[in-house]
């Protein structure tokens, strides 16, 4: 009896390799950045302030959607390279501009430049609604 009770105690002592967990592993990658979503921006430019949205769907780094604006609903494409991307439109009604929009992701908003051809250059900001 006194030999299973010093096991009992040993095994208690020592711990069981059954309760034992594993620590939670220390470098997990963080999932990869998407642009996939539906997004609130706002574009200051020469022209003034708008507020277009843009509805971005991600596969692999190849960007596609509808931006919608002022002039009505446009196709959207673009890229995206770890948190960088990069997509354009074409907006206008009868004479058709691109803009180019160059910004980082950072969860769920996004910043950066844009150009509209000869109309110049400008910024804009973005919310994942």
């Amino acid at each position: 009896m006194k030999r299973i009770l010093v096991a009992i105690i040993a095994v208690l002592a020592v711990g069981s390799p059954l309760a034992a967990q594993s620590p939670a592993p220390q470098n997990q990658e963080k999932p990869a950045a998407t642009l996939t979503g539906t997004w609130a921006l706002e574009a200051h430019h020469s022209a003034g302030v708008s507020t277009p949205t843009a509805s971005i769907t991600q596969t692999g780094d190849k960007l596609t959607g509808k931006y919608t604006g002022s002039y009505g609903d446009s196709e959207l494409t673009g890229s995206i390279k770890g948190q960088e991307f990069t997509f354009s439109v074409e907006i206008g009604t009868e004479q058709k501009v691109r803009v180019v929009y160059t910004g980082t992701l950072d969860g769920n908003t996004i910043k950066g430049s844009l150009t509209m051809g000869e109309m110049g250059e400008g910024t804009f900001t973005g919310t994942r609604k």
